[in-house]
């Protein structure tokens, strides 16, 4: 898993699903019609807006792209290569 990929785990493990271990979410863990619902995505979509100056388009907050971790992080890597 790179950086990013982990960043994005223990955001997700600590500030969202507020587990004490970060290590919960790993990169393949379901979170759409999983473990976020859409206030949690909305958490993740304005952290990597924050920590990583990635703006999403509304067509970019789909199920397939928050599906896992693995996922978002291919988009966010799709975003800051498209700037």
């Amino acid at each position: 898993m790179t950086d990013l990929g982990a960043e994005l785990c223990r955001f997700i493990s600590t500030e969202v699903l507020l587990e004490e271990d970060p290590s919960a979410v790993g990169p393949d863990t379901k979170l759409v019609d999983g473990v976020l619902d859409s206030l949690g995505v909305l958490q993740v979509v304005s952290y990597i807006r924050d920590e990583f100056g990635v703006r999403f388009e509304e067509a970019d907050v789909t199920p397939e792209n928050f599906r896992t971790v693995a996922s978002i992080e291919r988009l966010v890597r799709r975003k800051i290569q498209g700037s």
